[in-house]
């Protein structure tokens, strides 16, 4: 078996424990890869710790956070109108709670959950700071997935976007391939840089894979919103490069 193919099969499985909730047997090994073992218990230790249904997110023992603590919990901030707009039109819009929050909270929810529901809860995500929820919705072989964990983490919650207000999250298309394990989502982020008040967007073209029965996040195509006048080169390449900050930003873990 090639390394890469031991890669991709260490992954898989670490995704297929995540959304599982399952705790591999106790002296599981995996022979002569030690490093490996630790990054499964790590990832053991993330799932645990998403699995206990715990509201917000723990903060790390001696560790200086500079942004904000997650908003999702009990409370005024569960009854809000959920970041990623409701899914569609004014009289679409619901509560966190009965909107992204579902997934963000239970796994059942997000297992059964359609591509894009996905993609507005990983907006939302980053929104509410819910990091748990962004690392498990990432495919393992995204280009972004650390296998320290723990790493991972602490890189999402001091750079979770808290220049900006998500406002918006517009699907534009889904497409589910006729192998029913491969989808394609377009959306639009919308969001309102807190200090300028100056409102953005940026649309990508996001590949989605099923593992476990959820839908993961694989990759992304950072494309202009529709609408938007072209520039000259100078500073259309200089928004382009900020467009495809913000996409990495949220869309990307």
């Amino acid at each position: 078996m090639s390394r890469d193919h031991f890669k991709m099969t260490v992954l898989t499985f670490w995704a297929l424990l995540f959304l599982s909730g399952l705790e591999p047997t106790t002296g599981f090994q995996l022979p002569g890869v030690s490093t490996i073992q630790q990054q499964i218990r790590e990832r053991q230790r993330v799932t645990t710790l998403y699995m206990a249904k715990k509201f917000g997110t723990t903060a790390k023992s001696g560790a200086k956070r500079k942004g904000r603590p997650s908003t999702s919990g009990f409370g005024g901030a569960a009854s809000d109108t959920c970041p990623c707009g409701g899914g569609g039109g004014a009289a679409e819009k619901l509560p966190y709670m009965k909107c992204c929050g579902k997934l963000h909270k239970n796994i059942l929810e997000f297992q059964k959950a359609t591509p894009s529901q996905v993609v507005r809860a990983r907006y939302t995500a980053y929104a509410k700071r819910e990091i748990d929820f962004i690392i498990k919705s990432t495919h393992p072989l995204n280009k972004a997935f650390e296998a320290d964990i723990q790493h991972w983490r602490q890189q999402i919650d001091l750079n979770c976007y808290d220049n900006f207000e998500l406002t918006k999250c517009e699907i534009a298309s889904e497409e589910i391939m006729d192998d029913q394990k491969t989808a394609l989502v377009t959306f639009v982020a919308h969001m309102i840089q807190r200090d300028s008040k100056e409102k953005t967007a940026f649309q990508e073209t996001s590949t989605f894979e099923k593992i476990g029965g959820a839908w993961l996040y694989k990759e992304g195509k950072i494309e202009e919103p529709p609408g938007r006048e072209p520039k000259d080169d100078d500073h259309d390449a200089e928004a382009g490069d900020n467009n495809e900050t913000a996409a990495e930003d949220v869309a990307s873990p």
